[in-house]
């Protein structure tokens, strides 16, 4: 096996279903050994390399302007791959949606069958958020059928299991509707599921994130707003600052999977080419935003996980990190509610 074949073997689905990492072995880099480490986004939402993880050496993490003193400079590929690596670096999230988006805008190719897709792992825990987005289209082709369909490949399997000549007129119903030929369907299919499969990912996140995040609020509330720092101004300062901001995000967020569902809804109500074109672009124009917006928050939660597993700490610890590793960065998730397109 070459060591090119090597490297593109080394990453889990844990880091494949990241919003934070990006495993290099999924990137056609040809520098000696840059498809062996990972980019990772940091607590101040930075994007560094990873060039190891260890129990006990930690994260031996570099910034992507010293890449000329850890790899062959002098290597002819050098150059291009650090453009590569440089436009990554800058995405804003790390989830296979987004880095899609970012690879086509650079014209950068990569096998998105086997490298930018949910694993099979995650699609399945994402079945129930699908089951919303698969029931209108299941009910416009077999009728009151509920099952429980959260894929285009299950329902095409429908077919066999049903009045063909019903559902086939169905079918072409939507077909003429939308101004596509009958065996254009199953693309069809296959691009909406993409779409709302991209969705569920991220409202899946979000459910993660709301909880989470009412928790530490507790946790900023009991250990420092109750605590013998409360009338410290700077200590009162930090738990507004991150309060405010992590729930503007979160709202921002909510907004646009409200817009998500109803524009969604409008297209089954009445369905044109058209309207599918203004649903797929509107959720695609916003991946950018909500994708980093989510990998913001979910990378701040997670190191407040790792400082204070037990949500505990002192109350001078705890304003610390709030100082340390909550407020720095979150500068970077305003900008991108403000560069977000209008809805509408």
């Amino acid at each position: 096996m070459s060591a090119e074949a090597m490297e593109s073997e080394v990453y889990s689905d844990e880091e494949k279903d990241a919003l934070h990492i990006l495993p290099l072995a999924i990137v056609p880099l040809k520098t000696p050994g840059m498809r062996r480490p990972r980019l990772i986004k940091n607590a101040r939402f930075e994007t560094v390399m990873e060039l190891f993880r260890d129990a006990r050496a930690g994260s031996g993490q570099i910034d992507i302007g010293s890449l000329p003193d850890f790899f062959d400079a002098s290597a002819p590929t050098f150059a291009e791959d650090r453009v590569i690596i440089e436009a990554l670096a800058e995405a804003p999230s790390f989830d296979v949606y987004s880095l899609r988006l970012t690879l086509r805008s650079h014209n950068l190719k990569v096998n998105e069958a086997e490298h930018l897709q949910l694993s099979p792992r995650m699609q399945e825990k994402l079945t129930g958020y699908m089951r919303v987005f698969t029931r209108p289209l299941v009910q416009r082709v077999f009728g009151d059928d509920t099952r429980d369909i959260s894929s285009a490949a299950q329902i095409i399997d429908m077919f066999r299991e049903v009045d063909r000549d019903e559902a086939l007129r169905r079918i072409r119903a939507i077909s003429d509707a939308l101004g596509l030929e009958i065996d254009q369907i199953p693309g069809f299919l296959e691009d909406y599921g993409d779409i709302f499969l991209s969705l569920s990912y991220f409202k899946r996140h979000l459910d993660q994130i709301r909880p989470d995040f009412e928790v530490m609020k507790t946790w900023m509330q009991e250990g420092v707003v109750d605590s013998h720092l409360k009338h410290n101004r700077d200590a009162m300062r930090a738990c507004e600052v991150v309060t405010a901001n992590v729930d503007a995000a979160i709202r921002f967020v909510l907004s646009r999977f409200q817009a998500f569902d109803e524009t969604s809804k409008e297209f089954w109500k009445d369905l044109s080419r058209e309207r599918y074109g203004v649903l797929r672009q509107l959720i695609q124009s916003h991946h950018h935003t909500v994708g980093g917006i989510l990998c913001g928050l979910s990378v701040k939660l997670e190191r407040w996980h790792q400082d204070f597993p037990n949500a505990t700490g002192s109350p001078n610890k705890r304003v610390d990190f709030l100082l340390a590793e909550m407020i720095p960065g979150l500068e970077k998730i305003r900008a991108l509610e403000k560069s977000a397109p209008a809805l509408g």
